[in-house]
This record gives C-alpha cells, structure tokens and sequence, in this order.
C-alpha cells in the first residue's frame, strides 16, 4: 500500500508542479480556473493508484475504507509538497499572489500560507469523494469480470 501511494503520490506531485511551471512560463499561471487541470491531473492519478492498488492487494469488495485509505494516503504525498511548493513559489512571487487576490473571493486574506492551507483542503475534499467513488467502480467492475 505504501510503495503504491509513495510512487503514484510522487507521480501527482511532479504533474502537479510540472504543468503550474509549464502554465508559468507561457504567462498563462494567472488564470485562476486552470486549478480545475490540477483537478484532472489529480483525479486521473488517484484512478491509477486504486487501480494498482485493486490489482494487487484488493480481497473483495467490502475493503471500501482500506481503498479510501489509500487514495488519501496518495493523494498527500503528492499534494503537501506541491502546497508547499506553491507557498513558497507565492512568496517569491508576489505579483501572481496580488493576481490571484484579485480574482478570488478572499482577497486581502489570501497570502502564501492561506492559499497553502486552501490547497490542501481543496485535495482532501477531491481525494475523500474522489477515492470513494473510484473504489466503488473498481468493485462493480471486479465483480462484473
């Protein structure tokens, strides 16, 4: 369980960070709703990780806790260091912070260690739902085949 979180959470992470970098250098960062890839980029490895984790560890399909656990446990290792990442980046950066404040409703309480813990949030929720649902269609599809 845990070689299968650390390898796709790490997988996450360097998507993660890797496409905000690649949003970054072609002026593109500042479009607050891109975050909605980050989305896709996250959902599409969590499907990865249940996915591995069905395939080699999975008993039936009354495991459910035992898959959300897992896709929780992946999605933190990949999502704490890009929150990090971005806190820092944010720091360094205060013209895209001062950007971002313009367009969300938080404004003037956004600064790097907010938006870090906003990050985070934003992940647990997609992971817990996420995860639930996923281990759910990997059971329907197990007990299909």
């Amino acid at each position: 369980m845990k070689q299968i979180a650390f390898r796709y959470g790490l997988w996450m992470f360097f998507g993660l960070t890797g496409f905000f970098l690649i949003m970054h250098i072609l002026h593109l960062s500042e479009n607050f709703y891109l975050r909605i890839f980050n989305g896709i980029i996250h959902l599409g490895l969590l499907w990865m990780a249940l996915r591995a984790w069905t395939r080699k560890h999975h008993a039936g399909t009354s495991d459910t806790t035992s898959g959300v656990v897992v896709g929780m446990f992946t999605s933190f290792v990949g999502v704490i260091p890009f929150a990090f990442f971005m806190a820092i980046f944010l720091n360094f950066n205060p013209d895209l912070l001062a950007s971002i404040r313009h367009q969300t409703p938080l404004g003037e309480y956004l600064n790097p260690i907010t938006s870090c813990f906003f990050i985070v949030v934003e992940a647990i929720v997609i992971s817990l739902i996420g995860s639930y649902i996923m281990v759910r269609i990997l059971d329907a599809m197990r007990e299909r085949a």
